[in-house]
């Protein structure tokens, strides 16, 4: 089972996203959606332009294993779709430690030079509802190394011996699935935040994201990556 002591800070120095916010209001609010619990990550856009659930426009990955950063710079290539984020959406695990780093990084780095909030959403929630939405039953297993797994049930999440590993379903199946799973995941912060005009207040809290985590990975010793 997942462990709530187990968590890990990440902070982000501002080295590559340093955006212009122009005075008008945004025309079309956007929420960028980033998570890297497996696989090549997720990075999508939601465009919320008036529909019930919104418009989601996911970056294309142009070469295997693209970094998180490269793609978010596709899709925010020109001034006007940044000057309408409103929030990042972020998948803060459980899942792939390295993964979850780069979005959890890149969030608040993206968070913090426009001054927008981040929402935070566990990964493994929205891994199920888009299994669901996949038409699979199987446990979501995600490998971790060369001899575990996270196995994401509905009993919850566990480390688990890949040699023990129940029958997983098809992630590729899922993936397509994830940025709209993690946007219903988030459904309640959004409202919230909707209802406050999306503001948020200033400070480093913004950019201060909790990565939750089954165990330490071996070898790390916690604490804030800066």
């Amino acid at each position: 089972m997942w462990h709530a002591s187990s968590v890990f800070r990440v902070r982000c120095a501002l080295q590559e996203w340093s955006f212009t916010m122009p005075s008008s209001t945004p025309r079309t609010p956007t929420m960028l959606i980033l998570d890297g619990s497996f696989g090549s990550g997720c990075v999508a856009l939601l465009h919320l332009d008036g529909e019930a659930t919104g418009r989601i426009e996911s970056a294309p990955e142009m070469r295997p294993h693209q970094p998180l950063v490269a793609r978010a710079a596709v899709l925010l290539a020109d001034a006007a779709a940044r000057s309408e984020l409103v929030a990042v959406l972020v998948g803060v695990g459980p899942g792939s430690y390295t993964g979850l780093r780069a979005a959890a990084s890149l969030a608040a780095g993206v968070a913090a030079a426009l001054n927008i909030p981040v929402i935070q959403v566990a990964s493994d929630r929205a891994l199920l509802l888009a299994r669901d939405a996949s038409g699979q039953t199987d446990s979501v297993v995600l490998p971790l190394g060369v001899r575990e797994v996270l196995v994401v049930d509905d009993a919850g999440s566990r480390i688990a011996e890949r040699s023990g590993a129940p029958t997983g379903a098809d992630l590729e199946r899922i993936a397509p699935h994830l940025p709209a799973a993690l946007v219903s995941a988030a459904t309640e912060a959004m409202d919230l935040l909707r209802a406050r005009g999306w503001r948020t207040e200033s400070g480093s809290g913004a950019s201060e994201i909790a990565i939750r985590y089954p165990a330490p990975p071996r070898g790390a010793e916690g604490g804030v990556a800066r």
